[in-house]
């Protein structure tokens, strides 16, 4: 599992851009240094930003992981 500024791979973060609970897949590195993580949702639709910036994620509350869980 990777760690990296607070960030697990496989953890539920909340987007910003997306405004929803997601799951971390990936962090990678783009041109520039820039960091982008990848992430999806089980209820993805076609407006759904699935590569954002790390500064896009932050801590998902309580009730947004068990929004997610619930299908």
């Amino acid at each position: 599992m990777k760690i990296e500024k607070g960030l697990k791979v496989g953890g539920i973060y909340h987007s910003k851009v997306n405004n929803k609970a997601v799951r971390l897949v990936a962090l990678d590195r783009i041109e520039g240094g820039l960091r982008v993580a990848t992430i999806k949702h089980h209820k993805q639709d076609h407006l759904f930003e699935s590569e954002v910036y790390l500064s896009d994620l932050s801590k998902a509350t309580a009730e947004q992981v068990a929004s997610y869980f619930k299908r």
